[in-house]
């Protein structure tokens, strides 16, 4: 995985929201905890990269990321591509298989997510964990759905 210029996450949810992102807490708090950066967004795939540092603050007794963390990280991959890519939504299940610890000597994480099916009121999302050299750590299956208009 090269290193890019992050992207302004605000400026892709005002081409995509338009007028309506002032109703929204954006970035939400815990992408700027996280330290996420989106370095990579394809409207047509609909697919977001995102990027974040592996910190001490995350990790469980054995000093790799506690697998809690690891869907966070998920989370803010997804959770994003979710509003440029449908209507608002809540996340309904997050399926994850760690494969590989992730330590410190890791320094970044990649979470690449992509949209994979909308069935109704139903998304499904991919998105798997990588570093830089492409070691793959997670893969997950994450279903949203869209919320009922008032």
């Amino acid at each position: 995985m090269q290193n890019k210029k992050p992207l302004d996450l605000i400026t892709l949810f005002k081409n995509n929201l338009g007028y309506k992102i002032d109703d929204f807490t954006l970035p939400p708090p815990i992408f700027t905890i996280m330290e996420c950066e989106v370095i990579g967004y394809d409207e047509v795939e609909k697919s977001l990269t995102v990027k974040m540092p592996v910190l001490k603050k995350w990790l469980n007794p054995y000093g790799t990321m506690q697998g809690g963390m690891i869907d966070t990280a998920i989370d803010n991959a997804v959770g994003p591509l979710s509003m440029l890519v449908a209507p608002p939504n809540m996340t309904r299940t997050i399926e994850t298989k760690l494969i590989k610890s992730i330590s410190l000597d890791v320094e970044d994480i990649y979470v690449v997510a992509h949209l994979v099916e909308q069935k109704k009121r139903r998304l499904t999302f991919e998105a798997k964990v990588i570093d830089m050299n492409y070691v793959m750590y997670a893969t997950s299956r994450v279903v949203n759905f869209v919320l009922a208009e008032r």
